[in-house]
This record gives C-alpha cells, structure tokens and sequence, in this order.
C-alpha cells in the first residue's frame, strides 16, 4: 500500500483547475469583462497558490456563457446557475442604495435568511455585470469607429463612389470676385442702416 503525500494531493487539485489567466486568453477578453461574467454566473474563484483559478464545472459555465456571448452578442437572458466556488466572500460586498419600499420589506420579513441576502446580492452583481458589459461594448464600438475613420481619412480610395463625389463637390469652390463681393457687403450694411 502506498502513501499519497500532501504535496501530490495538491498538485492533483491544482492541475484540476485552470487560471483566470489562461481563460482570459481563451475568451480572448480583458479582466473587466471576464469578472463581469464570473459576477453574471455568481462564480467565486478557488485561490490556488495564491492565484484565482475556476474548477471544471465553472469553466464549463463560462464556456456556455461564452458560446451564448458570441451568438447574442450579450450575457442577458443566458440562465444563471447556482453560485458555485468557496462559499468565503473573497471580495467586499458592493454597497447599495435601498428605497423605502426596500427597506420596509427587509424589516417586515419575519427572517431575513442567508440565501436571501446572496440573492439580493447576486442581483446587484447582475446588473453591475450588464452594466460593465454594455459599458465596454460601447468602447468597443466607439473606438472601431475612431480607428475605421482614421483608416478612410488616410485611405480616401477606399470610400464608396458617391461619397468620393461628394468630397469633390465640397473641395471644388466657386470663384468669387473679392471686391464685388465687397461692395455688395457694403450695399446690404448700408441698406440695413438706412432702414433704421
């Protein structure tokens, strides 16, 4: 019979883990938006050497996240799963404004339950992870704008024929004789005296 040792133990539930790092890389996203849909799936991570790291079945619901991301274009109305890692909050809990229909409803409930307080919770993270999401879509965008006008201004070749025409029509000036044009100034400020 052999001795397992504690070092192989954790090794063996190291190697079942993977890095934030690596799915990151996987999802080809930056920390903003991975922690927003680690937010959206109430997925809190293991710490493995110090270090951030998700179990199988949490990697296989960012997976599907991921796949529903790509087809929709957004995390909404993708079905959240239980919460899932250690049950430790790894993080302070973020700080909300409640109304007063809120408030009565908390101090009115007969118990106010452990599970509750994380779905309420869960429900401030959601919209803090739409919200991020929405906010970085709108970069996304405003940036590939930016980057694909700049593209255009240096490449003018490139724009379709009726803008082309357009840009002819703007740079092609009338000619225009300056003192004619001086003295039908004068004319109208004249006129306009004249009328006072």
């Amino acid at each position: 019979m052999t001795d397992i040792q504690p070092d192989t133990l954790q090794n063996e539930a190291e190697n079942s883990k993977i890095s934030i790092l690596e799915l990151q890389k996987k999802y080809g996203i930056q920390r903003d938006s991975f922690y927003a849909r680690l937010k959206y799936l109430r997925i809190t991570t293991h710490k493995v050497s110090g270090k951030a790291h998700l179990d199988a079945q949490q990697v296989e619901y960012m997976d599907a996240l991921h796949e529903h991301i790509k087809a929709t274009g957004r995390m909404e109305n993708y079905p959240v799963p239980e919460p899932s890692g250690p049950i430790e909050d790894e993080q302070p809990a973020p700080t909300t404004t409640l109304t007063v229909a809120e408030t009565q409803q908390v101090t009115t409930a007969p118990s106010y339950a452990p599970k509750q307080q994380r779905s309420q919770s869960s429900q401030v993270d959601d919209t803090t992870a739409i919200i991020t999401s929405a906010q970085n879509k709108a970069a996304g965008t405003l940036i590939a704008e930016n980057v694909l006008a700049q593209h255009f201004i240096q490449n003018p070749q490139l724009l379709p024929d009726h803008l082309k025409a357009k840009i002819q029509e703007s740079a092609q000036m009338p000619s225009v004789d300056p003192f004619g044009y001086a003295d039908s100034l004068i004319s109208i400020a004249m006129g306009s005296i004249n009328a006072a």
